[in-house]
């Protein structure tokens, strides 16, 4: 079996840098209590990122892979490659395949400053606003608040 770099070499730092400092925590907590399992199992957990890190190889995300391709590409997690998990914009635009301007009625000669089906070309997450980003979170629509 041939095992190829899965993750990204930012990825990879950060996997080495997050996997040291759980490491070098819970050994400095061992060296107090070595009665306590808890400590082991983080120190392992931390050695693991690190040598994930040092090997640019994660076997987690080469599961979402293996199940992506398994399934004629729409395997993983939620229909989304491992790969895409943080690719808001796709993300955003499942949840607006459903109309829900159905419910309230409109004026046609008033542009919604909040209706983003215009400009879902050229999204940009952080032109959002603290309001928009939590009823997204809450799973809100905003037009029908008003």
């Amino acid at each position: 079996m041939k095992v190829s770099s899965n993750i990204g070499i930012i990825n990879a730092l950060i996997r080495i840098t997050v996997g040291f400092t759980i490491l070098a925590w819970s050994t400095s907590k061992l060296a107090r209590r070595p009665w306590r399992d808890s400590y082991l199992v983080m120190a392992v957990i931390g050695a693991m990122k690190v040598g994930e890190g040092i090997l640019r190889y994660c076997p987690v995300t080469a599961l979402f892979e293996k199940g992506a391709e398994g399934n004629g590409g729409s395997g993983g997690f939620a229909g989304f490659k491992a790969k895409d998990m943080m690719n808001f914009k796709d993300m955003l635009k499942s949840d607006k395949s459903t109309d829900h301007k159905d419910h309230h009625p409109t004026n046609e000669h008033k542009q919604d400053p909040l209706d983003n089906t215009k400009k879902e070309s050229n999204f940009n997450p952080e032109e959002l606003t603290n309001k928009e980003v939590q009823a997204a979170l809450n799973g809100d629509n905003i037009g029908d608040k008003g």
